[in-house]
């Protein structure tokens, strides 16, 4: 077994050629590669079974040819970032990759990558026998290559598990299984096709197959037919028709047979991000922790759709939008650390990789709950501590003419809204009247030193025109600066 190790840190290179001869990794030949050119080359040329590959090394403009070079020759993708964002986990989904590891590397997590990736590899090969059904009529060639010809009277069915860990089994519950008609078995990676020749009853066969098999198990199958038709030319049509079917199962769930149907055949391409409306409004459903509202607009966005569905690629894309502005909340509580943390980690990777969209967003919920819970109890210490964050800013910037309620807001991690109602509640005046207190006051004392004119004195206190000033000076004190400036003269004399 070969790996191309495409690595530009010639350390980490060398500590991952340790790990596969400390760790007995059936690895026999490692090629090295530091820049895009040799990651290229070498993948050609050595056609490696695994690609350990760092994302961050390929310039945006490079991606497209890589990942064509990547899906031609078909290694087993280890992909690397040190960027835990959600564009490189999106590539690594892209490249189909084991996994997607974040630097500093765990070795440990590293040696556990190897392993599935040469496990794969192995299993990869053992089924990949492409003549091992000669004596049937059908082998993966009819899969793969457009030389099979679909005369109209065969069926294509797909059986696909949930849980990848139960493949093995569904293979021994399928080959023992009492068909009218036994099938062509041709097992794949994650999945098993089943051609058959004779096509009655076959739905309510596979009906009771699910039903069985779920007795058995528990664990969830979806069974994909694709029935007798003259439009798929061949069966390596009716096989690609049979995986996209496959691919609603992120809507709809398993535990079903699923069949062609208008709207299934097609994704509905939306914008994935929050718009600015949105984000406000998740912004005040967190900071005013509201859960009933985060649970209406969750199932109303993505329980509720109509065929044609969103690309699942893009709806994972709009499910890390929220989680953007969750982070900020977590960041505002300083609950980005710790337990909520690795939940929070843990909910990133349910969107990247689960299979249902339901799971996801059931997930999802129970880490806002979570959340919003310990947020609370942290927020009824820290609410004072909010206000008096806020009033520090003000005293600290109060002479800048364009600090505004927002800066403050931001400045101590609430909404302006949120700030505003609690500087109310608290103080009794609103922001605007607390600037101008702070203002004035601070004049006051610039006019006891009697050091400044009028004029200077306005602008170091964050006014840009000294007859505003003045006209607010004296509407507060019933005085205008220069009589308040004379009054304290005579009383020093």
């Amino acid at each position: 077994m070969k790996i191309v190790i495409a690595e530009r840190d010639d350390h980490e290179r060398v500590a991952i050629e340790w790990l596969i001869s400390t760790y007995s990794i059936p690895i026999n030949h490692v090629f090295a590669a530091k820049t895009v050119k040799e990651t290229l080359a070498a993948v050609e040329k050595e056609l490696p079974e695994i690609l350990y590959l760092e994302l961050d090394m390929i310039p945006a403009e490079n991606w497209p040819l890589m990942t064509r070079h990547i899906k031609s020759f078909s290694p087993k993708v280890i992909a690397v970032t040190a960027e835990a964002t959600f564009e490189r986990a999106k590539q690594a989904i892209e490249l189909g990759s084991v996994d997607l590891l974040d630097k500093p590397l765990d070795p440990v997590k590293i040696k556990d990558c190897l392993r599935v990736a040469s496990s794969l590899v192995s299993r990869r090969e053992q089924l990949n026998d492409l003549d091992s059904h000669k004596d049937e009529g059908f082998s993966y060639r009819s899969l793969f290559l457009e030389q099979e010809l679909n005369i109209g009277k065969l069926t294509l069915m797909i059986l696909h598990a949930e849980n990848n860990k139960k493949y093995p089994d569904l293979l021994e519950f399928l080959k023992a299984y009492p068909f009218r008609e036994h099938p062509t078995i041709l097992p794949l990676t994650d999945m098993v096709v089943c051609l058959f020749k004779k096509t009655q009853n076959i739905r309510k066969e596979t009906v009771k197959f699910l039903r069985e098999w779920e007795a058995a198990h528990i664990e969830p199958l979806a069974a994909v037919i694709i029935p007798p038709n003259q439009e798929m030319k061949t069966v390596h049509e009716m096989y690609r028709g049979a995986r996209r079917l496959l691919e609603v199962t992120f809507f709809i769930g398993y535990r079903q047979v699923i069949l062609p149907k208008e709207g299934y055949e097609c994704w509905n391409e939306i914008d994935p991000f929050l718009t600015s409306a949105e984000q406000r409004d998740w912004v005040e459903m967190l900071n005013s922790f509201d859960k009933q509202k985060i649970k209406n607009w969750m199932h109303q966005e993505f329980f509720h759709m109509d065929t044609p569905f969103p690309n699942p690629e893009k709806l994972r894309t709009r499910l890390t939008s929220i989680l953007a502005q969750v982070r900020r909340f977590m960041k505002t509580y300083q609950l980005d650390n710790g337990e909520m943390e690795e939940y929070y980690m843990k909910i990133f990777s349910e969107i990247l990789y689960n299979r249902v969209l339901y799971r996801i967003v059931q997930e999802m919920l129970l880490f806002l709950y979570e959340l919003l819970d310990r947020a609370r109890i942290g927020d009824v210490f820290s609410k004072k501590d909010v206000i008096e964050r806020g009033l520090m800013y003000i005293e600290k910037h109060y002479a800048n003419p364009d600090l505004t309620l927002e800066d403050v807001a931001d400045a101590v991690g609430r909404s302006t809204a949120y700030y505003s109602h609690l500087l109310m509640k608290r103080q009794g005046i609103s922001f605007r009247q607390h600037l101008a207190n702070k203002r004035i006051n601070e004049a006051k004392q610039l006019l006891h030193a009697g050091q400044l004119s009028i004029k200077e004195i306005a602008y170091q206190v964050g006014f840009r025109n000294p007859s505003y000033f003045t006209r607010l000076f004296k509407e507060m004190t019933n005085m205008a600066p220069r009589e308040y400036k004379l009054n304290v003269q005579q009383e020093m004399e």
